[in-house]
Formats: structure tokens, sequence, C-alpha cells
């Protein structure tokens, strides 16, 4: 069955393999914490920064609770900035910790616009952190996170962006966009087994963590468990590392980091989307296109639970939409190892059979359109 759904993603060869090793202990060689500190790093240059960074055992979902639970307290007040689903869920977290939920809605089609943000702030900017999405996969938006970042820092609000379906695919400048937690996970653009939450914190963050006033509420997600570490007690890390996912995640960040995956990632949006629209369909964003997920408009009187059954019978699986959006929209996940030639070729051209076998008619044949507008690109 070839993935080529909104994550998580399918696996290089090479990345499985090294899945498949178990060398040594990783609480007790010290050989295995130098790499481990190594692959760090390379989540750092992943986000162009040189910033702290590392990596927890739990999907990702995980770190962005762990976020919010590091940062909020009891009554502080929380922007949650929104267009999506996604984006919406931190509001949750906020609630778990007894912070003061603000939320701040946006168009679901369109990118958060940045102007209307100024302009609302000017009115109500005492919040001491801000949760936002980078690229809000159910809709196939990617935000404005330089923008929205730079204009909450001039207020001295606290930023945490979940870029899962972001990181590894988009552009992103950690220090130059002024975030202080960027969350990602393995499973998405990187092409690693699904298992580990990636995060990278600014300094501003860690003193916000030391300064608490109270101690955060859990061992296991307490941030400065991972970075503030003391190996004189034994343990360089606050519990068993998975050494195996790590293995595995170090090796597809060394494939990623290895080719320019944001030119990558960029060629197969533009092709993929300007496929669609030439034969036809609609897009579900008015803007702010994702260069990792293409969400498209199913046709009238069809819906995505139709395409999505009809594809996986000839050995395709892509995403439907997600919450309201269900049935009305079906996504294309160009990420990480998902993005190949062949891959794409046999995607759209499955894609013309089952338009055809469901009666909907296209202005032009799909696979005709991707190759015309990749060979553009």
């Amino acid at each position: 069955m070839k993935l080529l759904c909104a994550g998580p993603t399918s696996i290089d060869k090479r990345v499985l393999s090294r899945m498949g090793e178990s060398l040594t202990n990783p609480d007790l060689d010290i050989q295995y914490e130098i790499f481990h500190r190594n692959m760090e790093k390379k989540i750092s240059t992943l986000l162009n920064t040189e910033a702290t960074s590392f990596a927890m055992l739990g999907e990702a979902m995980l770190g962005l609770e762990a976020a919010v639970l590091n940062l909020v307290e009891k009554g502080d007040r929380v922007l949650v900035i929104y267009n999506g689903i996604f984006g919406e869920g931190f509001a949750d977290f906020v609630k778990y910790c007894g912070g003061e939920v603000v939320m701040y809605k946006d168009d679901f089609r369109r990118g958060i616009d940045v102007k209307k943000l100024e302009n609302f702030l000017k009115n109500d900017n005492e919040f001491k952190v801000a949760t936002m999405v980078h690229c809000e996969t159910p809709s196939g938006i990617t935000n404005d996170i330089k923008g929205i970042c730079n204009l909450l820092k001039k207020y001295n609000i606290l930023t945490i962006v979940d870029t899962v379906s972001g990181m590894g695919g988009e552009e992103f400048n950690f220090d130059e966009y002024n975030v202080d937690i960027a969350l990602g996970g393995s499973q998405k653009c990187i092409s690693a087994p699904t298992g580990l939450t990636l995060i990278t914190i600014s300094k501003e963050a860690k003193i916000a963590i030391a300064d608490r006033k109270t101690p955060v509420s859990s061992y296991y997600m307490n941030f400065e468990n991972y970075y503030k570490y003391d190996t004189s007690s034994g343990f360089a890390f606050p519990y068993t590392m998975n050494e195996n996912l790590v293995y595995a995640l170090d090796e597809a960040l060394d494939i990623l980091l290895s080719k320019d995956f944001v030119r990558e990632h960029s060629q197969y949006a533009h092709a993929t989307r300007n496929a669609f629209v030439s034969a036809g369909f609609s897009l579900y964003p008015k803007d702010s296109y994702s260069n990792t997920v293409t969400a498209v408009i199913c046709p009238e009187n069809h819906t995505s639970s139709e395409i999505f059954d009809a594809l996986k019978n000839k050995g395709i699986i892509i995403s439907k939409g997600a919450g309201e959006l269900t049935n009305k929209i079906f996504r294309i996940g160009h990420m990480g190892n998902n993005i190949s030639y062949d891959n794409f070729i046999e995607l759209f051209e499955k894609l013309d059979e089952v338009f055809d076998e469901l009666g909907i008619v296209t202005k032009k044949s799909l696979l005709e359109e991707f190759k015309k507008y990749l060979k553009e690109f």
C-alpha cells in the first residue's frame, strides 16, 4: 500500500534498517549519550538555529500539551490563535493548567491575517503566552509564523508553535521568527516512525520555566528534566530512551538535511495544486497554501469516503477531511518520503481512473496536468 496521505508518511528502507539496530544500553553507555546529543543538534539545524532541541518519547501530541504545561500557570492569560481545529485544540491544554483562555479565531479557509491580529492586540495584549499552528493539516493552510510571532514579541508574549506538519517541509527560521517553543513530530515530513516529539526551545522560554511560581506538575513532561540534566547522577535522560526510534530519527534527519527539502516540497505542492485547479476542482484554502498537504473540495454529490475507498482498492491511501470536513474534502500529503516522481505519477494516473469510474467529469487529465506543472517549477 502506498501512503500519500497527510501523515504518518511512508518510511525509507534505510530508516527502517536503522530502527532494527539494538546496539547498547542508552542508560549506561556514554557513547550513546554523545550520539543522542548530536542527533538533537540536527533538529536545531533543521530549524536554522543553535537553540536547544531535544526529543521526548511519545507521539507529537505529548509535546503540544507539555509546552503549555511548562509555560502556563494557574491564572495566566493565554491567547489561542487559530484558524483550524488543531489550533483550537490548544485551549483544552490551557484549561488543564488552570490558565485563562482567550480565543482569537480567524477564517478557516485563509491564513491568519497579521494586520487583523495587530488591531486586536492594540486593545488587548496582556498575555503571558500565545499558541498557534504553523501548518493546519486538516485544511492545507500554512500560517505566517514569522509575521505572527514577531508581532507578539512586541508585547513580550511567549510563543508556542505547533509545526508538526511543517517541520522538514516548510521553511522555518526559529531565531528570525522569534519563536519560543517549536513542536515537531517524527512521523510527518521527517518520515521517521511515529513515537517521538521534537522540541526546540528559546532562552526566554527557559527563563520563564525557571521563574515559575509553582513547579511544573509533571515529571515526564517537565522540559527542564531534558535540557537541565546532571550526569553526576549517572543518568543523562529523565527515563530510558528508545534507542531504536532515535537511530531511525537520526537517519531520517540525515536524509532530509542532505537535500533542499523546502524546494522539493514546494515543487510537488505547486504541481499538485495546479493540476487539480486545471482539471476543474476547487481547493479548500483560499490563500496561504501549504507545501506539505493539499486539501481539495469534493465534487458535488460525491464524498471523500468514495474517493478514499476507490483509491485504497487500487493500492493508494490518501486522507479524508477532519471534523466537519471529514466527507467534504480529500487531502494529498506531499511530505517527506511520500515524495517521489513515481509515487505521484501513479497517484494521478489512479485518480484519473477513479474519477472516471465514479462519473466525476474533469476538464483535463490530472496526470498530464501534474506532469506539466512539475516541469515548469
